[in-house]
């Protein structure tokens, strides 16, 4: 009777324990990004070189939190416009950051599927090291040849709400792309290819 006591108690508990790391665990970026990269004091460094290792293209800086509403409607609402700009020479940053008493922990899997283009590349914030030197707005997007030195440089266009702002966003970015990589505007949410 206690072996199999033992036995129940072990199962539960790795049942548990996968359950803690399922939901609070880091969750994997999608499939072509880089895993997901926590900042710290000692790498913030590495954000800044991914950006200006893409002076070249268009970049979109977004800082949003894992949990709130709008940041995971924000973070769809970035995905539309990158489908719309398939082609386009276009980077993504998206800086994950605690904002709400339920953001404790890096983003799930799930959270992070949501932005699916593989010219993303999605952070984990924890410390607030992006938006205490740029401020809280959520959507930044610089121009080809912006530099980040000691600060990041002004954003050709800032959005305090991606789903609010999508007109906005999207009429900037045909203004800075080229015609032949424009889609027209998607209707709904753009399914991922398989």
């Amino acid at each position: 009777m206690k072996k199999l006591l033992a036995a129940w108690g072990f199962v539960m508990l790795s049942i548990l324990g996968a359950s803690v790391w399922y939901l609070f665990g880091p969750g994997t970026a999608p499939e072509g990004q880089p895993p997901l990269l926590t900042l710290a004091p000692g790498n913030l460094s590495r954000l800044q070189t991914d950006f200006n290792a893409s002076a070249e293209k268009v970049r979109i800086v977004a800082v949003l939190s894992p949990t709130r509403l709008e940041s995971l409607q924000a973070a769809s609402t970035l995905q539309v416009l990158l489908t719309e700009f398939e082609g386009a020479p276009i980077v993504a940053q998206i800086i994950w950051e605690p904002q709400l008493d339920t953001d404790w922990a890096p983003p799930a899997t799930e959270v992070m599927a949501r932005v699916w283009d593989t010219r993303i590349k999605q952070y984990w914030d924890k410390g607030h090291l992006v938006s205490s030197q740029s401020g809280p707005l959520q959507f930044r997007i610089y121009t080809r040849g912006a530099t980040w030195r000691e600060e990041m440089p002004p954003p050709g266009l800032t959005a305090e709400s991606a789903s609010a702002s999508i007109e906005s966003l999207r009429g900037y970015l045909r203004s800075v792309m080229p015609a032949q990589t424009v889609r027209p505007p998607t209707i709904g949410m753009p399914t991922r290819a398989t």
